[in-house]
C-alpha cells in the first residue's frame, strides 16, 4: 500500500491518494499523518481517494475499522473534520461495503461520505 498526502491550502483541503493492496499498519500510519496535517495546518476537510486501493473486508472488519478510526480521531480531537472517500464501485460487494462503512461512520458521529466521483466529493466538502 502506498499513499501520498497533498495540501490544497487555497481550497482548504487535505488531498490523499492511496493505492495498492490495503495494509492495516500502513493505513494506520496514513490516518495519523492526515490527522497531523489537519491539526498543524488547521484544515478540517479531507478528500481521500482510494479508487486505486484494493481491499476485501468482512463486515465485522469494516465495523472494527470505523471504531478504530473514531478512537484515532478522538485522541487527536478531530471528530468534526469532514472526510470524503472516493472509491471505485468495481463490483456489488465493494459498493455494499462502502455503504456499510458510511452508515457505521455516521452512526458514530463521524462526518464521512462516500463517492464514486471526485467532483461530487469536492462539492460536498465545499458545502458549509
Amino acid at each position: 500500500m502506498e499513499y501520498v498526502i497533498y495540501l490544497d491550502e487555497v481550497m482548504g483541503l487535505v488531498l490523499v491518494t492511496a493505492s495498492g493492496d490495503w495494509v492495516p499498519a500502513i493505513d494506520n500510519n496514513m490516518i495519523h499523518e492526515i490527522m497531523d496535517v489537519v491539526e498543524t495546518k488547521k484544515l478540517s476537510r479531507v478528500l481521500l481517494d482510494i479508487s486505486a486501493l484494493h481491499f476485501d473486508f468482512p463486515m465485522i472488519q469494516i465495523f472494527e475499522r470505523v471504531r478504530d478510526v473514531r478512537e484515532f480521531r478522538l485522541e487527536h480531537n478531530q471528530i468534526s473534520s469532514k472526510v470524503a472517500l472516493v472509491y471505485s464501485a468495481s463490483n456489488t460487494k465493494v459498493e455494499q461495503d462502502m455503504q456499510f462503512f458510511e452508515t457505521v461512520a455516521q452512526n458514530r458521529s463521524l462526518p464521512y461520505r462516500i463517492f464514486t466521483d471526485v467532483n461530487d466529493a469536492r462539492k460536498w466538502l465545499a458545502a458549509p
